[in-house]
């Protein structure tokens, strides 16, 4: 079956920009995405790259990413987007895991690749060489070569938050149903404009936001760096239709200094995802009449459920319903299901589900139960059918015989002025096995903020949920996939838990 949807979009659809990159001044109609990717296909070929060959790129977000994803489709070739803000074990890892037989690199991240992956460093998709092969003025037809919809098109790695990355694999069919999921529950149509400002080597920001709206023959911009005051600029120039990012970002927006409420006239809604919701951000943005929404998905199972604007104003912190053609339940350890109000493990079932771990059949198999993936997520369902999530199972603090839910603590804890963003987490303690612990990033400095915050939590928590140590930061530690490092969060615990040891002895 041929899946080189890009050649169909760009017959069909009128010549206009499909991709936007303001910081080389450059745009790109659907036409010319698909002779740069036919172009490129037949450069591949010309270096031995072959069907079901794995074909690396990594780079920050750039039309580069598309040529290659295209081409990819076109020629059978297997497409890895690599994580450049893993370190440099992780990236030695996925590159042997992987299997990849050439890599795309942008020159300003080659160091992070000098040393490991030299013998299959390509092309700099910067220099003139890159845009001389995929130019199109140069064009070169290329046949499609079929493929079947089970077949491996696309490797997505982990970031790594419990262990080494593991590779995520997607099939044609899983993109394509994520993308159809996508734009009916969205209602995507071509007149859409969106700004990617998530990284595209992530499903969140590639199969959720950039291939539904390319798919819908709509308009794109890049970001290639986020950063919150270039955000606030491009949406006041490019006047976005939607936006999806994960909180942290909307809190950078929020604070920038060119921050304006105008820049938003054009938005029909908000997504977000990717980690917690900000209770404080989405209550600002409230009350400027704009109301963000939550979604969920991860890299094994992306876009699964999305709350409605109407609803997030009722339940803000709900993720909502299964979007169209997913299934979903909440097991408990014995896989049954859980009544309404009672907390279970959030399993989801669809098309856009991966099929399992590359080369990891044994965490293949632990990870699904009758056709379902086992997210990890403990979550709890409402009378109304609306979910919420409560909390990553293995983030669970045990402390006295106690079970403690950090996000109930955050939750909390983030409604006090003082505190912009916390993270929760367990530390080693004598006398009860495990305590809680929180960093916080302050609004204002204050001396006596480990006491104010301390007596809010114990006038609003049972005592053994209120944390027995606090942390005041100036940045959150963020993984690779910019969530709250809550590994990196726990060494800080750690480090402090024994300085106050060391000064007790």
């Amino acid at each position: 079956m041929n899946y080189d949807w890009i050649k169909t979009r760009a017959h069909y659809d009128e010549e206009k920009a499909a991709i936007i990159d303001p910081l080389k001044g450059t745009k790109w109609s659907y036409q010319e995405l698909n002779i740069r990717a036919e172009n490129l296909a037949n450069h591949l070929q010309e270096q031995g790259v072959q069907k079901g060959d794995v074909v690396g790129i990594f780079a920050p977000n750039d039309v580069a990413l598309l040529d290659l994803l295209f081409a990819s489709f076109k020629m059978g070739a297997v497409y890895f987007p690599m994580n450049w803000r893993l370190n440099s074990k992780e990236i030695e890892s996925v590159i042997e895991d992987s299997g990849v037989k050439l890599i795309f690199y942008a020159n300003r991240h080659l160091s992070s690749l000098e040393g490991i992956a030299d013998d299959y460093l390509h092309l700099d998709i910067d220099s003139p060489e890159y845009d001389e092969v995929v130019n199109p003025k140069n064009h070169k037809p290329f046949n499609t070569v079929d493929v079947e919809g089970d077949e491996l098109a696309s490797l997505m790695y982990t970031s790594g938050t419990t262990g080494m990355p593991k590779g995520v694999m997607f099939t044609y069919d899983s993109f394509t149903a994520n993308g159809i999921n996508t734009v009916l529950t969205y209602k995507i149509n071509s007149d859409f404009v969106s700004i990617v400002s998530l990284p595209m080597f992530h499903v969140f920001g590639l199969n959720d936001l950039v291939l539904p709206l390319l798919m819908s023959g709509g308009s794109l911009v890049l970001h290639r760096y986020f950063e919150g005051e270039q955000l606030n600029d491009l949406m006041a120039e490019y006047k976005p239709n939607y936006l999806s990012l994960i909180p942290t970002m909307y809190y950078a927006m929020l604070v920038a200094p060119n921050f304006n409420l105008k820049n938003f006239d054009n938005i029909d809604f908000l997504v977000q995802g990717g980690s917690a919701p900000l209770p404080g951000v989405q209550k600002k943005f409230e009350s400027m009449g704009l109301n963000i929404i939550n979604g969920y998905g991860l890299t094994e199972a992306p876009l699964a459920l999305l709350n409605t604007p109407s609803n997030s104003l009722k339940k803000p912190m709900s993720i909502g319903k299964a979007v169209m053609y997913v299934d979903l339940k909440l097991f408990d350890e014995k896989f049954n299901d859980v009544e309404v109000g009672e907390i279970g493990e959030l399993a989801i079932k669809g098309k856009q589900v991966t099929p399992g771990y590359w080369h990891k059949q044994e965490e293949t198999d632990k990870n699904f139960h009758d056709g379902y993936f086992l997210t990890g997520d403990l979550a709890r369902i409402d009378e109304d059918g609306d979910i919420f999530i409560v909390e990553r199972r293995k983030e669970l603090i045990i402390t006295g015989g106690e079970n403690v839910l950090p996000s109930e603590v955050e939750t909390v804890l983030s409604d006090h002025p003082l505190v912009a963003q916390c993270v929760v987490v367990g530390f080693e303690s004598e006398k009860f096995g495990e305590s809680v612990s929180a960093a916080v990033l302050l609004t204002e400095k204050d001396p006596d903020f480990e006491e104010k915050l301390d007596k809010h939590m114990r006038e609003h928590l049972a005592s053994y949920k209120v944390p027995r140590m606090y942390l005041s930061v100036t940045k959150m530690p963020l993984t690779a996939t910019s969530k709250p490092n809550k590994l990196e969060v726990k060494e800080m615990m750690k480090r402090k838990a024994k300085k106050l040891n060391n000064k007790e002895d």
